[in-house]
């Protein structure tokens, strides 16, 4: 039952990279850190229980090691932005989109990423194109549209594919940032992140900050 308990504890924190930084500079007190967790996870374990387990993460030389090839991931990550950026996503199937858009008569003209889904397509394209590739498609078919976004391209080292918690890592310290990821897109080395254009800066001051302090 213990390491059940401590397994559990272990991955809350794992999953909150706040609580991590904070114990590593052990600056956050471990009785109000339980009950946070216990309160927030509606977690059925004692207080003292949930203590000593938050203890035994601290110990934990394995974790040191997995935190230290996590970060060796980004060391040196090169990292370029890219303004300017819409979204229209397409409430029609995959196949329909590339028998319609890729005809022989009509001039594909565009530069965009193209994302496929169960449910419909999303098409990432400049935003000063937005407009003619609206009159592609009839207004039904047109789910939503975002405009304002900004691209962040962060290539890491090519052992990413074999390293668990790569994506994770990136968006919490973009969470710690306030920031929210409106897209994503994984080829691994490269991470392409999406964000609105008025948190681009900080945004890519947090992932350097990541890549030069690995």
């Amino acid at each position: 039952m213990t390491t059940s308990i401590n397994q559990h504890v272990w991955h809350l924190i794992q999953g909150d990279l706040a609580i991590q930084k904070d114990l590593a500079r052990k600056t956050i007190n471990m009785r109000a850190l339980a009950k946070y967790l216990i309160k927030k996870h509606h977690l059925g374990y004692s207080l003292d229980s949930v203590i000593s387990a938050i203890r035994r993460f601290q110990s934990r030389e394995t974790f040191e090691e997995e935190e230290q090839s996590l970060l060796r991931i980004f060391k040196d990550a090169h990292i370029t932005t890219e303004n300017n950026v819409a979204v229209i996503t397409l409430g029609i199937s995959a196949s329909e989109f590339h028998q319609r858009y890729c005809r022989t008569d009509r001039p594909n003209n565009h530069s965009m990423k193209i994302l496929t889904a169960t449910r419909g397509v999303k098409l990432i394209i400049d935003q000063r194109e937005l407009e003619g590739m609206k009159r592609l498609f009839a207004k039904e078919e047109i789910s939503a549209t975002e405009t304002d976004l900004s691209e962040l391209s962060v290539i890491v080292n090519e052992k990413a594919a074999q390293t668990k918690g790569v994506i994770a890592r990136l968006a919490s310290e973009l969470a710690l940032s306030n920031i929210n990821i409106h897209e994503l897109i994984v080829a691994m080395p490269e991470f392409l992140i999406y964000v609105k254009h008025k948190d681009l800066v900080k945004a890519h001051d947090s992932l350097l900050k990541l890549s030069k302090n690995a």
